[in-house]
């Protein structure tokens, strides 16, 4: 990549970044879209997210991905929310036009196309979200779009939990929705009743990989779909235990470059076409990095 006086910045704002894949994914989608920007990951310490996002303005980013913690406590600092990140509740992406700064959720889009790719169909079904935080809102959002009959949460605390539930009774509207206990309580009775299981735990993510965030004697069958929404490891502990009782399984990688897909649409509208029609490509270069990496 040539950089130059002209080359313009996008990046990623979360704590900690250093094993994000999106600046190697993003660059070579700028690359092929032949767009003279570079992405970028920044550490941000929580007492500086102001200044980090007030900095956009300044040092004129077309815009930031915002990953774990702060797709939350970001949103109070923005001019505006989009629709679905403000009925959600979290914002993944970030544009800067014109000196306003406008909130966007892409977790939603990235969450839900994988699981269509696979013709998997979750309409009339139900399912298990474990976790309750900005991840876990966009699962529960699009879920909901896609007429689940019915959610069960799995949570460490229980009153967090009751919170979500209370959001998802308030913003969305859906009261098909209960806490079932944390993952060492989960019973067999509630998976023989859901299609889907989604973590969006960081719990068996590199390098805790021998964490699950189910407990180790549950077993699973063909008719169950395992989603787990962390890349790194390729199979998590919960994906192993899945997948060796014959279920299905799926982890956070296309996820990841969907969304991406969808926040690089969002700062180059102009490039939306070519952005989707790249997607196979970036996915399969992606992938096979991924799978060098955790080689070495």
């Amino acid at each position: 990549m040539m950089i130059n006086t002209g080359t313009g910045v996008i990046g990623l704002f979360g704590h900690p970044v250093e094993h994000s894949l999106s600046p190697y994914f993003m660059n070579f989608a700028l690359k092929g879209l032949n767009l003279n920007f570079l992405y970028l990951a920044f550490d941000i310490e929580k007492e500086h997210l102001k200044d980090a996002v007030n900095s956009l303005k300044v040092l004129k980013f077309r815009g930031v991905n915002v990953t774990i913690p702060y797709k939350r406590p970001v949103m109070s600092l923005l001019s505006s929310i989009q629709d679905d990140a403000k009925a959600i509740g979290a914002v993944n992406c970030i544009l800067n036009s014109d000196g306003f700064i406008r909130g966007y959720n892409t977790d939603c889009a990235g969450f839900i196309e994988p699981l269509k790719k696979r013709n998997i169909e979750i309409r009339d079904t139900s399912a298990c979200i474990i976790g309750c935080g900005g991840a876990a809102r966009s699962v529960l959002y699009a879920l909901v779009k896609e007429n689940v009959k019915r959610i069960y949460i799995v949570n460490r605390t229980e009153k967090n939990a009751s919170d979500f539930i209370a959001w998802s009774k308030e913003s969305l509207k859906f009261d098909k929705i209960s806490y079932i206990g944390n993952g060492q309580e989960t019973s067999r009775p509630v998976l023989d009743d859901t299609a889907l299981i989604v973590n969006t735990t960081p719990v068996g993510m590199f390098p805790n990989t021998e964490e699950s965030p189910l407990h180790e004697n549950l077993s699973f069958n063909h008719t169950h779909t395992i989603y787990d929404l962390i890349y790194n490891p390729p199979k998590t502990r919960l994906l192993k235990m899945a997948e060796a009782d014959g279920a299905a399984v799926i982890n956070g990688f296309e996820m990841l470059i969907i969304q991406g897909l969808y926040s690089l649409a969002i700062w180059f509208p102009d490039k939306k076409e070519e952005i989707f029609s790249i997607r196979e490509r970036i996915i399969a270069h992606t992938a096979g990095y991924l799978k060098n990496s955790n080689k070495n």
